[in-house]
C-alpha cells in the first residue's frame, strides 16, 4: 500500500519524472551570460535599448518615465561589431583554397557545402565569426534523412542521381546546451552532444513555433520535443518523437575554440572590448541625457506671490506678461554650469580611443620572452594572435573535411584523423600596415584632443615607420616652430596682407602688391581651398632683426 511505502530516495523519485533533455552543462551556464551580452551588442541599438536596466542601470530615484526617455535617446556606436568584421575581413582577404590532396568527391562540394547554396569560403567565414565573437562554435556534419524502406534498396548512383550527400551546418554555441566527452588516447572523443533546435508547423494561417532537442550520441541520434502546455501551471514535458542511426561511428560534429580555456568552455577574445562598448553605451546616454537638461534652462522668480485662497496659475510663453506684486521681486533663467559635458565628452572619447586600439593588439607581433639577438633573428617567426587564430582554423576545417570523407566513404591510403579529407588553405599573414592603421587612427585622435604633445607624436610615427626612418625629430620641431611663426596662413584681403606684413617684419621680394598676392578667391596664392600656403623653398636665412621671405604664386 502507497502509505506503508517507506521513504523513497531522491534518484528514485526523479525517475517517475518524464525525461528532460533540455537540462543545460555546467559550462553552458557559465558561458550564457557572456554570450548574452555579445549578442545584444550585435543586435545594434534596438537589442541594447529592449535590455534596458541589464546594460543601462536606473539611476535611484529615477522616474520610470525619465528612464525610458532617457534609454530612448541613446544610440550605441558599435565598435565591438566594427573590430570583429575587421579582424575577420583581414582572415578572408582571399577565398578558402582546397589544396590538390582534398578528394574529388569531397571538392565538388566546395560551391555548395550547406545544401542551401552557400560555398566553403562564405560559411568558413561566418563559422570564423562566430568563434571569434562567441569565443567557440560548431559544425554539425549531417546526412539527408532515408526512410527503413529506402535504405533497403538504394544504391551508390541513386545518392549521386538526388545529391543526397554530406552537408555542413553551422551550430552557435548557445544552441549546444549540453556536451560530454571522454579521453582517448590522449584525445577527446564526444559521448553525448544535445543541440536545442526550432521547428515552424504552419496551420491554416497560423505559425506554431516547435521547440526540439536533438541528442547525439556516437552512431545514433534523437530527436526530443516540447509538449504544448494547456495551462500554465502545467509541467513541461518532453517526448521522443524521433531516432535512427548514423553511418558514422563518431559524433560528426567539429567545435573551434577561438580562446579554449577547457571543454566547452572559452574567454570570448573581443569579449574586453564588449565591456568597454557597454560602458560607452551607459557613457553616451548619461552624455544625452545632461545635453538635454542643458539646453532647457529653467525659469525661475523670486517675490512671486499667488492670491489667498485661489489656484491661479501662471501663464509663461510669448505674448505672456509676467508681474509681481513685490516691488523686488524678478523673473530669471538658471542655466546649467556645463561642466559636467565636458567630462562626459572627455570619457566618452577616451573609450574611444582605447576601443580603436583594442583590435590593433591582434595583429602585433608577439615572440615571446627571448632575447633581444634571438628575437631579431626570428622576427619574421613572429605570430599574432590573430595569426594563431587563424592557423589553428585552419586545422577545423581540415577536420571538417575529414568528417565529410567518412560519410562519403573515402578512404585515402596514408592520411591521418585530420587529413583524411584532405588539406586546405587560409590567409594568415598580416603585414605591420595592418596594425600601423588602427595605431594611426588612435595616435591621431589623442593629438587632436591634446593628449599627445607634437614631439611625442613624431617619435611615434617614427617608430610605426610611417615617416623617414631615418627623421630628426628635434629638427623637425625646428622647422615647425618656424612654420608656425612665418607662415601666412588665409588672409583674406589686402588689408590682411599688409598687416601680417607689419606684425611679422616680413620683406617680400616681389614687384606684386598685396592686391596682387590674393588668388580669386580672396586667400593668398596657390590653389582655391584657401588653405595654408607656405612660403616655397628652404627656410629663410636671417638678415640682421628681419627675416625675408618670397612669397609666390602657384
Amino acid at each position: 500500500m502507497a502509505k506503508n511505502t517507506p521513504n523513497r530516495t531522491r534518484q528514485e523519485k526523479a525517475s517517475d519524472e518524464m525525461p528532460d533533455p533540455s537540462v543545460p552543462s555546467a559550462a553552458y551556464q557559465k558561458m550564457a551570460p557572456k554570450w548574452a551580452m555579445i549578442n545584444t551588442l550585435l543586435g545594434g541599438t534596438d537589442a541594447m535599448r529592449g535590455a534596458e536596466r541589464m546594460y543601462l542601470p536606473q539611476h535611484a530615484e529615477e522616474s520610470n518615465l525619465n528612464y525610458m526617455e532617457r534609454i530612448a535617446r541613446a544610440t550605441l556606436f558599435n565598435m565591438f561589431e566594427l573590430t570583429l568584421e575587421s579582424l575577420v575581413g583581414k582572415v578572408f582577404v582571399d577565398p578558402v583554397k582546397l589544396n590538390d590532396d582534398v578528394p574529388p568527391e569531397v571538392a565538388k562540394l566546395e560551391d555548395d557545402i550547406d545544401l542551401l547554396g552557400t560555398n566553403l569560403t562564405t560559411f568558413a567565414r561566418e563559422w570564423f565569426r562566430k568563434s571569434m565573437s562567441h569565443g567557440f562554435a560548431h559544425v554539425f556534419i549531417d546526412m539527408p534523412k532515408l526512410s527503413a524502406e529506402d535504405k533497403q534498396t538504394r544504391t551508390l548512383a541513386d545518392d549521386y542521381a538526388e545529391n543526397r550527400r554530406p552537408y555542413w551546418k553551422l551550430v552557435s554555441p548557445d544552441d549546444v546546451i549540453f556536451a560530454y566527452a571522454s579521453v582517448v588516447n590522449g584525445v577527446e572523443v564526444l559521448q553525448q552532444v544535445r543541440i536545442r533546435e526550432t521547428y515552424t508547423e504552419v496551420v491554416g494561417f497560423v505559425e506554431n513555433i516547435r521547440h526540439r532537442i536533438r541528442v547525439l550520441t556516437p552512431g545514433h541520434w534523437e530527436l526530443w520535443e516540447l509538449k504544448p502546455q494547456e495551462k500554465a501551471k502545467d509541467k513541461p514535458q518532453w517526448f521522443k518523437i524521433e531516432e535512427g542511426d548514423m553511418d558514422c561511428d563518431e559524433i560528426p560534429l567539429v567545435t573551434f575554440y577561438a580562446n579554449r580555456e577547457d571543454f566547452m568552455l572559452s574567454k570570448p577574445p573581443l569579449e574586453d572590448l564588449g565591456h568597454m562598448n557597454v560602458a560607452h553605451w551607459q557613457s553616451v546616454a548619461d552624455q544625452r541625457n545632461i545635453l538635454t537638461v542643458a539646453r532647457f534652462p529653467m525659469l525661475a522668480g523670486s517675490g512671486i506671490q499667488q492670491a489667498q485662497g485661489t489656484q491661479e496659475q501662471m501663464a509663461i510663453g510669448p505674448r505672456q506678461l509676467l508681474t509681481s506684486r513685490d516691488p523686488q521681486g524678478r523673473f530669471y533663467y538658471v542655466e546649467h554650469s556645463g561642466r559636467a559635458i565636458g567630462a562626459g565628452r572627455i570619457d566618452i572619447q577616451d573609450l574611444e580611443a582605447a576601443m580603436a586600439s583594442y583590435g590593433a593588439e591582434f595583429l602585433r607581433r608577439k615572440i615571446g620572452g627571448r632575447t633581444a639577438t634571438e628575437r631579431a633573428l626570428d622576427s619574421s617567426e613572429a605570430i599574432s594572435p590573430l595569426r594563431d587564430i587563424a592557423q589553428r582554423f585552419q586545422n577545423a576545417i581540415n577536420r571538417a573535411l575529414g568528417l565529410t570523407a567518412d560519410w562519403l566513404g573515402v578512404d585515402i591510403q596514408g592520411a591521418t584523423e585530420s587529413t583524411e579529407g584532405g588539406t586546405c588553405t587560409i590567409n594568415t599573414e598580416f603585414t605591420e600596415d595592418d596594425v600601423n592603421n588602427v595605431a594611426l587612427q588612435t595616435l591621431s585622435l589623442a593629438r587632436d584632443r591634446g593628449d599627445l604633445s607634437r614631439k611625442t607624436w613624431l617619435k611615434e610615427m617614427k617608430r610605426l615607420e610611417v615617416v623617414a626612418p631615418d627623421l630628426d625629430v628635434e629638427e623637425e620641431m625646428k622647422q615647425i616652430e618656424w612654420e608656425a611663426k612665418n607662415l601666412v596662413l588665409r588672409p583674406t584681403s589686402v588689408k590682411a596682407v599688409e598687416q601680417i606684413r607689419a606684425n611679422e617684419d616680413i620683406t617680400a621680394s616681389t614687384d606684386e602688391s598685396p592686391s596682387d598676392l590674393l588668388n580669386d578667391t580672396g586667400t593668398l596664392g596657390g590653389d582655391s581651398s584657401g588653405g595654408p600656403q607656405p612660403a616655397t623653398g628652404a627656410p629663410p636665412k636671417q638678415k640682421g632683426n628681419k627675416v625675408v621671405t618670397k612669397i609666390t604664386r602657384e
